[in-house]
């Protein structure tokens, strides 16, 4: 009997040390595992050939719609004439704040009706117009009334949203002609180590309702899609690649790895005493 107890006891030592090797390599997986992020994963344009030439996509032209917010301003050889039609701080407005509340108060909206209220020159249809097709529109009620004025047309209001795995999320805006989604993404410091370059969500408002697109930033294809270049109001939205995830539920494994273990050590132990 003396002995039996001792090879019970034996045994479950033995099955003990192997448990807790195999516990411990585990945790050690996991570690691992959801601290790995490969090289590959955090790359941009990763099949570009220097000695090629690679297909790039045409800046799209934005046609003006409802809501939109535009810069208008008259130049003329009289100063008062120039004061009275354009905003008190003119064209220094988008130099100076830039923030949001400037622009809509120093600015000219597109109402519902497609329509812009300007001061002498009463109303004016601009939506569905291109910038260069509604400056034209402005010029020719101008001419109407004062003789060598010019007028300059800006579109104020050109913003994106970009959220998910970048580090600074939030919308953004752009005051120049075009923006591609590689400004975009640097405007709020990069996609994060968790982001899924390969995979890229937009989100573009039309007429007919929202378009999606897929970019996959890994690849040179990225450069030819009609979603390289943004358009006012793209929603940008960047995925959790597969290690966030596994990140995320990590402490769920560590404890499901670890009540496993207990249940084979009670295992080992209940049939060693049967024995």
């Amino acid at each position: 009997m003396p002995i039996q107890q001792h090879l019970i006891k034996h045994n479950t030592q033995k099955n003990n040390i192997v448990n807790k090797k195999i516990t411990l390599l585990l945790l050690v997986l996991v570690v691992m595992l959801s601290s790995c992020n490969r090289r590959s994963q955090l790359m941009y344009m990763q099949n570009i050939d220097e000695t090629s030439d690679v297909p790039m996509a045409t800046p799209p032209t934005y046609k003006l719609s409802a809501g939109d917010i535009l810069h208008i301003q008259l130049v003329t050889h009289s100063p008062e004439i120039s004061m009275a039609f354009n905003n008190p701080t003119g064209v220094q407005y988008l130099n100076q704040g830039r923030d949001e509340s400037s622009i809509y108060l120093n600015g000219y909206t597109v109402g519902t009706d497609g329509f812009v209220q300007l001061p002498f020159l009463g109303d004016t249809q601009v939506k569905g117009l291109t910038l260069n097709e509604a400056k034209n529109e402005i010029q020719q009620k101008t001419n109407a009334l004062y003789k060598d004025a010019s007028v300059i047309v800006k579109l104020a209001s050109f913003k994106v949203t970009i959220v998910g795995e970048v580090r600074r999320p939030g919308v953004i805006r752009n005051f120049n002609e075009n923006l591609n989604v590689f400004e975009a993404i640097a405007a709020v410091g990069d996609i994060s180590e968790n982001g899924d370059r390969r995979n890229v969500l937009v989100v573009r408002p039309t007429n007919k309702g929202n378009k999606t697109y897929r970019l996959n930033l890994a690849d040179k294809s990225a450069l030819a899609s009609e979603a390289f270049y943004l358009l006012p109001n793209d929603v940008v939205i960047v995925e959790p690649i597969g290690n966030k995830i596994f990140q995320l539920n990590a402490p769920y494994f560590t404890l499901t790895f670890s009540a496993i273990s207990t249940l084979i050590l009670m295992y080992n132990f209940i049939t060693n005493v049967l024995k």
